[in-house]
């Protein structure tokens, strides 16, 4: 393939559309004297992230995804140049890895050759740098931003829903937005919206858990109390993504409820469900103020945050 553009002047024609040349046809004939072509097939690295190499290459046919610490994100495409940030910053490797999606042709220029031809035609510097903030722009669109407040989520069983009511009432003015989700509306007959709860849990900087005694388990030739399955299960999936610190299990206090034992790292926040002599609020209210003085504490989480 790379046989297509072996003649000067097809090479030098080609070279006008990048980015950084843009129809100045001394810049390009320098590059092309400068340069080597080579052919990068489907699945093949033209840079790999970490390697020390220096050289630049200018795409005239094709396209690259780029793959940073195995994620993959965006394309390099016909018109593009890659490797310059290691060719003008000697003291950087390679920043990623870019992945041939299909055959693709480029014209590789050592470092020296690419810098020399620059310093020629100054305004290209203008260009690159140009280039470069697009790029920013570009990588921005995969970092999360933070929420203006604290997102809480509520999860809880239909049985348990007057309690979660009552913690989405008391949190109302604690400078928090509080989404109350129970599991009839969580599983819809004849559907499993999976992606809708993952959206949450991108979303979110905390979760309730309300594990109420909703069922009753065998285990071990014993009988337990224990919270219903979707209950479990959202738990897990909060607690893997905003971490274990970020995630509260209420538990009603003088139950004994069975929970996973993968959970145990979690302490629960115990509350009274007795309503005898007393209204629900004022039974929540400790409970509560312990939810309060945790979200108070960690705040929203941080777009580069790890879940602990």
């Amino acid at each position: 393939m790379k046989e297509r553009f072996e003649k000067k002047d097809t090479l030098v024609d080609a070279l006008l559309a990048q980015r950084i040349i843009q129809g100045n046809r001394e810049l390009a004939s320098k590059i092309a004297e400068a340069g080597t072509l080579v052919e990068c097939p489907p699945g093949k690295n033209l840079i790999e992230q970490g390697h020390t190499d220096r050289d630049v290459y200018f795409v005239l046919t094709g396209k690259l995804r780029i793959i940073v610490n195995g994620v993959r994100h965006h394309t390099r495409e016909t018109g593009d140049t890659v490797g310059e940030m290691s060719a003008l910053n000697p003291t950087i490797s390679r920043s990623a890895t870019l992945c041939a999606e299909e055959s693709c042709v480029a014209l590789k220029v050592d470092e020296a050759s690419f810098v020399a031809a620059l310093d020629e035609h100054p305004i290209s510097w203008r260009l690159i740098a140009s280039d470069l903030a697009r790029r920013i722009e570009q990588r921005n669109r995969y970092v999360n931003r933070t929420n203006p407040r604290p997102r809480v989520f509520i999860v809880s069983s239909v049985e348990a829903l007057t309690i979660a009511d009552e913690i989405q009432l008391a949190l109302q003015y604690a400078n928090c937005v509080v989404i109350r989700w129970s599991d009839d509306e969580i599983f819809p007959v004849g559907a499993y919206p999976i992606e809708a709860l993952e959206e949450q849990v991108s979303s979110a900087d905390f979760c309730i858990a309300i594990a109420s005694a909703d069922d009753i388990v065998r285990a071990r030739h014993r009988q337990h109390a224990a919270p219903r399955d979707n209950v479990i299960f959202e738990l897990g999936f909060f607690m893997s993504s905003i971490g274990r610190h970020r995630t509260l299990l209420l538990i009603p206090r003088g139950n004994e409820i069975k929970v996973p034992t993968d959970f145990k790292g979690i302490t629960p926040i115990s509350y009274d469900d007795n309503t005898d002599d007393q209204p629900l609020s004022s039974a929540l209210g400790p409970a509560v103020t312990q939810i309060k003085k945790t979200i108070e504490k960690l705040g929203v989480r941080s777009s580069l945050q790890v879940a602990k």
